[in-house]
């Protein structure tokens, strides 16, 4: 196993250089898993990605091949400070820990015009399976899966399938809709801000969940968005927080790569009923985001990684991996068995207000409540119902949804005005 502070030196190069010359043990220029992959088909099942050839007779081992497989991760940003990579990190070195003789490492900080040189890289280490954990690198893991069959991809939020190349995620908006709970409960001012980063559909069904969940306590409050539109940008990030919070809002949430408005809302004030009413701030991702302001962080919705890294390179290592099938983790009554979380509560959070996200995690985790917040009616940001009244939305349309729901506004920065939110350009869906 490789653990994070004894990777080769290749983990810790400059995006887009070249890597150190040389392979590890074990690795040609392309190690085949101690046998060849293929994809298995039938009318009725659809296509299982399966690996073929000699068996060890243990199955403490690899279980279904000679060799365990070898396992590259692509990620966006670092792997050692809190947030998305990081949780996803955490993920890492969980099935590096738990998955008998599985071989791990990663390339951090990779750019989306970097992806394809590094995904090659990956490809040539000899990689069975490459994670990719952020939706922006898809188009580049689109063209390596087809041009590499015999490796497995899988695709964070995703939504493509191909025979060697499949989709994961949690449902992260149940989270959000809990968080929306707290903040309801917490807004003095029954203004609530949100800095966004890219506009994808899952910050856009983040986004509509927490808003959701923040009117279920406070019906006439509104969430401000502001979008800096990168994933990490800490002065955009920081301006944008500081304007929210000048214009009314007291609590903050960060739906960005390491959640600098947690650190941002930190100390501020705001007024609220002739009085100056302290900032709070909500983190993602990650719950390691609080400890940058553990006085001020109610909490974050957070991906526990780990166990579906586990779960997917055993059904891959053994054949049992279908991409066809996208894997959507809804939350779980116990935190323990979720992937989808939210990071311990403040202190502040009083006690009924902790017991009633118990009995409405427990309803969320139901199969058949898997689409709520999104049930109707309900109206986008211009006044327009979108869902009738006794309906709710569709997986394919929660994995499209690029309209926010009304509540969301925006502040036009030409005219200072505030206005119906909208989504800006490049979110692929459904507007």
């Amino acid at each position: 196993m490789r653990c994070a502070g004894s990777l080769p030196p290749r983990a810790s190069i400059a995006p887009g250089l070249p890597p150190p010359s040389g392979s590890r043990s074990g690795v040609g220029p392309r190690r085949v898993f101690g046998l060849l992959a293929g994809v298995t088909c039938s009318v009725l099942g659809g296509c299982m990605f399966k690996w073929t050839g000699g068996d060890t007779g243990t199955s403490e081992t690899s279980g279904a091949g000679e060799t365990p497989p070898q396992v590259g991760f692509l990620y966006t940003g670092p792997a050692d400070a809190p947030g998305w990579t990081h949780a996803h990190e955490r993920g890492r070195q969980h099935l590096d820990d738990t998955v008998p003789g599985v071989d791990t490492h990663y390339r951090a900080e990779v750019t989306v015009a970097d992806a394809a040189d590094a995904l090659d890289q990956l490809v040539s280490d000899g990689d069975d399976i490459i994670v990719a954990t952020r939706s922006d690198l898809l188009a580049a893991i689109q063209t390596a899966a087809a041009n590499t069959p015999d490796v497995a991809f899988l695709a964070c939020d995703g939504g493509v399938a191909t025979p060697n190349l499949g989709s994961y995620s949690g449902r992260m908006y149940q989270a959000w809709y809990l968080a929306g709970h707290v903040a309801g409960a917490t807004t003095c001012t029954a203004r609530v801000g949100v800095v966004a980063g890219l506009p994808t559909p899952q910050t856009v069904r983040a986004i509509n969940a927490f808003t959701l969940g923040v009117q279920a306590r406070r019906p006439e409050a509104q969430v401000e968005v502001a979008w800096t539109g990168t994933w990490h940008d800490p002065e955009g990030e920081t301006a944008h927080t500081l304007a929210l919070i000048e214009r009314g809002a007291d609590v903050v949430a960060a739906h960005t790569e390491r959640s600098t408005p947690v650190s941002a809302a930190a100390g501020q004030t705001t007024a609220c009923e002739g009085a100056s009413q302290a900032v709070w701030s909500i983190g993602f991702a990650d719950p390691d985001v609080c400890t940058a302001a553990p006085d001020s962080c109610l909490t974050a919705p957070v991906g526990a990684w780990g166990p579906l890294y586990a779960r997917l390179v055993a059904d891959i290592r053994d054949g049992r991996w279908d991409p066809a099938t996208p894997v959507w983790e809804p939350i779980q009554a116990e935190s323990a068995d979720s992937v989808v979380d939210l990071a311990p509560l403040h202190p502040s959070v009083d006690a009924a207000v902790r017991g009633e996200l118990e009995a409405l995690r427990t309803e969320l985790a139901r199969e058949d409540f898997h689409h709520l917040p999104f049930e109707g009616p309900l109206a986008d940001a211009s006044g327009t119902v979108r869902l009738p009244a006794g309906s709710a939305l569709s997986d394919t349309e929660l994995q499209r949804m690029c309209w926010l729901v009304d509540g969301v506004v925006q502040v036009d920065p030409s005219t200072g005005l505030e206005m119906p939110a909208e989504v800006p350009p490049g979110c692929t869906g459904d507007d």
